[in-house]
C-alpha cells in the first residue's frame, strides 16, 4: 500500500484502500515506494579508496552486498581524482578482486584475486599484477593457501605478503576419512611472511619460527619490517595481545619492541626513526590511542589520549611532520592532523561516516570512502580541506524517497549527561505527529551510530522509516564519539546508566510528540541484542523487540565466546565477580512481568556470541508462556554473509514490528 506515513489518520487511509479493492503490491523504492529488503540487497559497497602516487587516479573495490564481510563478488573500479570522467570497472571477474595497491613508483597495481575459481574447483586467492598504464593482469604468486594482506617495498621491487600454513598431506587424509576431531586452542597453521620478487616472481619464506604474523610494514630503507605478531592464531590473541617486533631482512634477526596491545598495522615515519601504532587501551577493547616509538632510544610516547573522539586509521603525512587520522565525533567523521605532541587540527569535516583514506605523494590530495545520509559509501576527494564526491556507486538511490537523517542530543534524566544520537523520520513527516517508533541499539558497546547511510542487513533505519516508522538510534555511554572516558563508562554497568541514556532519549521524543508512547519497539544486533533483551525484562514500555545475536547471559558468554578478554575489561574475572555478571544478564531476569513480543535471531556458527545464548533467552520466554519466536541461520557467524539470510532478517524485522506495533 505504498509508504505508510506516521500520520494520525493512517488507519483510515488503509481502510479506504481496502474498500477500494487495492490489492496490488506497493511500488518498489525505484518507483517512489518504500524501501524493501530486496532493494537493500541490490546495494553495492566500497570501504576504501587508493589514490595513485601522482594524485591523478583512484582505485576502489566495489562489492556486492552492502556492509558484508566475505562478499562473493568484488570488482576493482577506477576514477579520475578530479572527477573529469565517470568511474569504470578496471578489474572484474566472477569472483573476488580486492585490495588494489599502487607501487610506490606508480608503475604497477597489485591486487588479490581468486580468478579461475569455481564452486567445483575453488582456488586460493593470489597476488596479481598489472601495469598502471593498462594491460592484462598476470599472476604474481602461486601459494598453496590464500594470499592475505601485503605491502610494497619502498623501491617497488618486492612485496611482503602474509599467508597461512596450508593443510599437510596427513591432515587432508584425515579430513577425507572424517578423522576430523578438533583440539580446542591447539596452535596450527600460523600466518607466515613471504617476500615476493617482482621481476622474477620468486617467493621465499623467511625463517620466523612460532610467530603468527598479523601485518607487515616496510622501513623506508627497505632493510627491515615491523611485524605485528602473536603466539597463536586465536582471535582473542589478535585483538588483545598483538605486539610489534622488528625483522631484519639481511640478518634474520628479530628484535622485540615495547609496543604491545597493538590494533592494526604500524607505520614508519619517512625518516625511518619513529614507528606509529595504535594502542588498545586496557583493560578490554575500549578506545584507541596513537603512540610513537623512538627506535633509537626505545621510548614510547602516547599522544592525543584525551582527544574527545575516536581516532583511527593513523598514518604519517608524506612530509613526516605530522600524523593524519580519522576522527569519529558525536555522530560524524572528520579528518584531522596531529602534531608530534598530539595537538589536533581539522583537515575536513564530513556529513557521514568515512573510511579507508589514502594520500598522494605530495600530500595535496586525499581520497576516501564516505557514506552520507542520502547515499551509501562513495569515493570522495579532499583538496584544500574541501570534500567533493567523484563517484555514484548506487545511482538508483537518487530516486528513492528517503527518511530524514538528523543528529539529535538530549540529557540523561538522572545525571544530566548530554547524549547524542541519530533520528530518522519518515518521508514527508510532520514534526509533532506522534508516530510508532523503533529504537535500534548498535553493537559494541564501543561502537556508534552515524549521521550517514543507514540501510543494510543490520542497519534497518531507512527501510523502517519509509514504512512509516520513526527510528531512534542512540549512542549511550559506552559508545564511541565522546572520548575514551565516555566509552569506559559502562564498566560493570551494562543495563545501568547506558539504559537510562536510551530511555531518557525515548522520553524526550515522546515529550516532543515525535514518538507514540503506545507503539514503541526496540531491536539490535550483538550488544544491541543485549540491550533489547534488557529492555523487555525491565518494564513494559516496548511492545515488540528483536534480539539479534545478543549475549543475554553474560556469565555463560564470558566463558564460551572466542574473545574471553572482552568481558574481563568490563566486569573483571568471572569467579571473583560472579554477582556482577549475573545481575547484568537479561536471561537471568526473565519473569512474568515481560510483556513484549520478542523475536530472537542468531547464526548457528557464531563463535563471538554462540547461539546457545539466544536459545536460552528464547526458551526462557516460552517457558513463561510469552510471545516469542526464534530463527537460527545455518552456516552464519556473528556477522552474516549469505544474501538469502540477510534479506530474510530484514523481512522478519519489518514484519515483526508491523505485526506488533
Amino acid at each position: 500500500m505504498g509508504r505508510r506515513p506516521g500520520l494520525a489518520h493512517s488507519g483510515l487511509l488503509v481502510a479506504a484502500a481496502l474498500l477500494l479493492g487495492a490489492a496490488s503490491p506497493p511500488p518498489d523504492a525505484d518507483a517512489g515506494g518504500p524501501i524493501t529488503p530486496a532493494d537493500i540487497m541490490k546495494l553495492k559497497d566500497t570501504r576504501s579508496a587508493r589514490i595513485s602516487p601522482d594524485g591523478k587516479t583512484i582505485l576502489f573495490p566495489v562489492q556486492d552486498q552492502i556492509s558484508t564481510f566475505g562478499s562473493p563478488h568484488i570488482a576493482i573500479w577506477s576514477v579520475p581524482a578530479d572527477g573529469s570522467a565517470p568511474a569504470r570497472a578496471l578489474i572484474e571477474t566472477k569472483g573476488v578482486n580486492s585490495d588494489p595497491t599502487w607501487s610506490p613508483d606508480g608503475k604497477w597495481i597489485a591486487f588479490l584475486s581468486d580468478r579461475g575459481s569455481t564452486s567445483e574447483r575453488p582456488l586460493p586467492s593470489q597476488i596479481w599484477l598489472m601495469p598502471a598504464s593498462g594491460g592484462t593482469p598476470v599472476q604474481l604468486t602461486s601459494l598453496p593457501s590464500d594470499a592475505g594482506s601485503f605491502a610494497w617495498s619502498p623501491d617497488s621491487r618486492s612485496i611482503a605478503l602474509l599467508a597461512a600454513d596450508p593443510p599437510t598431506a596427513e591432515e587432508k587424509a584425515d579430513l577425507a576419512a572424517k578423522r576430523d576431531s578438533i583440539e580446542v586452542d591447539t596452535v596450527k597453521h600460523l600466518n607466515r611472511l613471504w617476500i615476493v620478487d617482482i621481476a622474477s616472481h620468486a617467493a621465499h619464506q623467511p625463517a620466523l619460527e612460532n610467530l603468527n604474523i598479523g601485518s607487515a610494514s616496510w622501513a623506508p630503507d627497505g632493510k627491515r619490517l615491523a611485524l605485528n605478531v602473536t603466539d597463536t592464531v586465536s582471535i582473542n590473541e589478535y585483538f588483545y595481545h598483538s605486539r610489534v617486533v622488528l625483522f631484519d631482512l639481511t640478518t634474520g634477526a628479530v628484535t622485540p619492541t615495547p609496543l604491545d596491545n597493538v590494533a592494526g598495522p604500524t607505520d614508519w615515519s619517512p625518516d625511518g626513526r619513529t614507528i606509529l601504532s595504535e594502542e588498545i587501551l586496557q583493560p578490554g577493547f575500549i578506545g584507541l590511542a596513537p603512540r610513537l616509538l623512538d627506535i633509537a632510544s626505545g621510548k614510547v610516547t602516547r599522544i592525543a589520549a584525551d582527544y574527545p573522539g575516536l581516532l583511527s586509521d593513523t598514518h604519517w603525512s608524506p612530509d613526516g611532520r605530522s600524523i593524519l587520522a580519522l576522527s569519529f565525533e558525536r555522530t560524524r567523521s572528520k579528518l584531522v592532523r596531529l602534531s608530534i605532541d598530539g595537538k589536533a587540527s581539522p583537515v575536513a569535516a564530513f556529513d557521514g561516516e568515512a573510511a579507508g583514506y589514502s594520500v598522494s605523494h605530495d600530500g595535496r590530495t586525499i581520497a576516501l570512502a564516505l557514506s552520507s545520509p542520502d547515499r551509501p559509501a562513495d569515493v570522495w576527494v579532499v583538496a584544500r580541506g574541501v570534500p567533493k564526491v567523484v563517484t555514484r556507486t548506487n545511482p538508483q538511490v537518487a530516486a528513492w524517497h528517503l527518511g530524514k537523517v538528523q543528529e539529535i542530543s538530549w540529557q540523561n534524566s538522572k545525571d544530566g549527561k548530554t547524549i547524542f544520537g541519530v533520528l530518522v523520520t519518515p518521508p514527508g513527516y510532520v514534526r509533532g505527529t506522534p508516530t510508532r517508533m523503533v529504537v535500534q541499539i548498535h553493537g559494541g558497546p564501543e561502537w556508534a551510530w552515524w549521521s550517514g547511510w543507514l540501510g543494510s542487513w543490520h542497519e534497518w533505519a531507512q527501510m523502517l522509516a519509509t514504512h512509516g516508522y520513526v527510528v531512534f538510534l542512540p549512542n549511550p555511554r559506552g559508545s564511541d564519539g565522546q572520548g575514551t572516558d565516555f566509552a569506559r563508562a559502562v564498566g560493570d554497568d551494562w543495563g545501568g546508566m547506558d539504559y537510562q541514556d536510551v530511555m531518557s532519549g525515548v522520553d524526550a521524543l515522546v515529550a516532543q510528540k515525535i514518538a507514540d508512547p503506545d507503539r514503541l519497539g526496540i531491536g539490535g544486533w550483538s550488544y544491541g541484542g543485549f540491550m533489547s533483551a534488557w529492555a523487555v525484562t525491565h518494564g513494559d514500555r516496548f511492545k515488540a523487540a528483536v534480539v539479534g545475536a545478543g549475549p543475554t547471559d553474560l556469565t555463560a558468554f564470558s566463558r564460551i565466546t572466542d574473545t574471553p578478554d572482552f568481558t574481563l575489561g568490563y566486569f573483571g574475572d568471572v569467579p571473583g565477580h560472579l554477582a556482577r555478571y549475573d545481575r547484568s544478564s537479561p536471561a537471568r531476569l526473565l519473569s512474568d512481568k515481560v510483556t513484549a513480543a520478542v523475536l530472537v535471531l542468531h547464526g548457528e556458527q557464531d563463535t563471538r556470541v554462540p547461539p546457545t545464548l539466544g536459545l536460552e533467552f528464547y526458551r526462557g520466554l516460552k517457558m513463561l508462556g510469552k510471545q516469542a519466536e526464534m530463527v537460527r541461520y545455518p552456516r552464519e557467524p556473528h556477522w552474516f554473509h549469505e544474501p538469502a539470510h540477510q534479506e530474510d532478517i530484514q523481512r522478519r524485522v519489518l514484519d515483526w514490528f508491523d505485526k506488533h506495533l
